[in-house]
């Protein structure tokens, strides 16, 4: 049975204005049970864990629809063959490809026709996707004996395989083996692609890792002398949890303090090495602190990388000094020009090379640009429960040779737009007072490229510290 993914009327997500208070009804109406929770911060409304599920599935079927033929065309292939076992070539990733290509329903329940025709559990071996002119048709091949036949049937130019003991396949395509080429980066650009409603929702998802840092970062949370890192670290996971909030990474608090301050207050001396405490080690927040915090949360399968920053008056202070002030500024304007450096079909190497070759103005003693794509997350279940996805995947260019633990992303893969990246360059700047290795201020945040530039989805800190007074 073959299902065919055409362009055309997309469902319509939810009303993104000041907060997400108009969701889709739920179908058959829900009287008399329990109803769905609607959690917020304070600026924002997250859906509930039901139809977070049923945006994810929606945002899977419009890139079928959309992404997937725009794709093909791009790489010039005109057959694509998954295999359900190249899970092994993304390590701890579970063949990302294979589960966000295999059909499902509104539920995110996967099933291939086989199922709906015997009832059972078993999962598609292969998933084949022929472009034609008016979409993509979808096949499930049983054996390599009828992908010997489809190819006959189909006549494709080119057709993308996998790399991974691909043999057998190699076998089965017989003399069109001439016409394969590498999946990888076919593969790559469907999960890098964004939904044009992914990005506007992930402006939603930051604003949330906003509001909760916010709150963290202020005398709400942390009383002077007395709350430790430990305990902010907790306080993020707890908060996350009151609000339904995954995330891949725990919270990491760090605390730099002027030399003069170190050796003030009772906390061991080595816990600051260049004076910055390092993740792991307790610290007790003091007066006259800057508490840095590298966070995330992931909501509808997107994730955020935050890396924020607050200071903490000294007795007799009521605004941030000014050194801090304009040392925020210039990291702001370093981000601004490393920014700038994104520019479309360049590699991250290039991208790199690029920024190191921006001069540095006075006071900016070290300036690193980082980026890489966020790890993402399709939430889908086979029949019967079992999650089909249990980790978020992580694909596309990067600045560095790779990104641990997966092999889906390098720094030799191009910029295209509708892509998303951890933007988090690294500067620290002269400021009197905080010693030779300066203050280290890098804000790292989610920006995506839209094919002209790369522009931020909720930028914080632009102007303004945190305060804890």
């Amino acid at each position: 049975m073959n299902r065919i993914f055409r362009r055309g009327h997309i469902l319509g997500l939810f009303v993104l204005g000041a907060t997400l208070g108009a969701l889709a009804p739920l179908p058959g109406g829900s009287e008399g049970l329990a109803q769905d929770r609607q959690l917020s911060t304070a600026n924002h409304v997250i859906p509930s864990l039901r139809e977070r599920v049923r945006i994810m599935q929606r945002w899977i079927e419009w890139k079928l629809q959309n992404v997937l033929p725009a794709v093909m065309r791009e790489q010039g292939i005109d057959l694509f063959i998954v295999r359900n076992d190249e899970g092994e070539l993304f390590f701890n990733n579970e063949g990302p490809v294979y589960s966000t290509l295999i059909p499902a329903n509104a539920e995110g329940l996967a099933y291939g026709s086989e199922h709906e025709r015997d009832g059972s559990q078993r999962m598609p071996r292969y998933l084949a996707f022929h472009a034609t002119e008016s979409g993509i048709t979808y096949v499930e091949p049983r054996d390599y004996d009828s992908i010997s036949a489809l190819v006959t049937q189909l006549d494709p130019q080119t057709i993308a395989i996998g790399d991974y003991l691909n043999d057998p396949m190699l076998e089965a395509l017989g003399p069109y083996a001439e016409r394969a080429v590498s999946s990888w980066t076919l593969g790559v650009r469907w999960l890098e692609t964004m939904a044009p409603d992914q990005i506007e929702v992930l402006k939603l998802v930051q604003g949330v890792a906003n509001d909760i840092i916010a709150e963290g970062f202020s005398n709400r949370v942390v009383i002077p002398g007395v709350t430790t890192t430990d305990d902010l670290n907790w306080w993020f996971r707890e908060r996350m949890a009151d609000l339904h909030l995954e995330y891949e990474n725990h919270p990491s608090i760090g605390i730099q303090r002027k030399p003069e301050n170190i050796a003030k207050y009772d906390d061991p001396p080595e816990y600051f090495r260049d004076g910055r405490s390092r993740n792991g080690m307790t610290v007790t927040v003091q007066r006259g602190d800057i508490v840095s915090c590298d966070s995330d949360i992931m909501m509808l399968g997107l994730v955020t990388d935050s890396h924020q920053h607050a200071y903490v008056l000294e007795l007799g202070e009521t605004e941030v000094p000014p050194g801090l002030v304009e040392a925020l500024a210039k990291v702001n304007r370093m981000q601004d020009l490393f920014r700038a450096e994104f520019v479309a079909g360049r590699t991250g190497k290039e991208i790199v090379a690029a920024a190191d070759r921006i001069p540095r103005e006075a006071g900016v003693l070290r300036s690193q640009l980082g980026f890489h794509p966020p790890p993402t997350f399709l939430r889908r279940y086979q029949l019967g429960g079992y999650m089909l996805i249990t980790k978020p995947y992580v694909a596309g260019m990067t600045s560095g040779p790779g990104y641990y633990p997966t092999s889906i992303v390098t720094n030799d893969h191009r910029l295209y737009a509708g892509t998303l990246y951890a933007f988090e360059p690294h500067t620290s700047v002269a400021v009197d007072g905080w010693g030779e290795q300066g203050v280290e201020l890098g804000i790292g945040q989610i920006a995506w490229f839209d094919g002209k530039e790369l522009r931020y989805l909720d930028r914080p800190q632009e102007s303004q510290w945190h305060v804890i007074r």
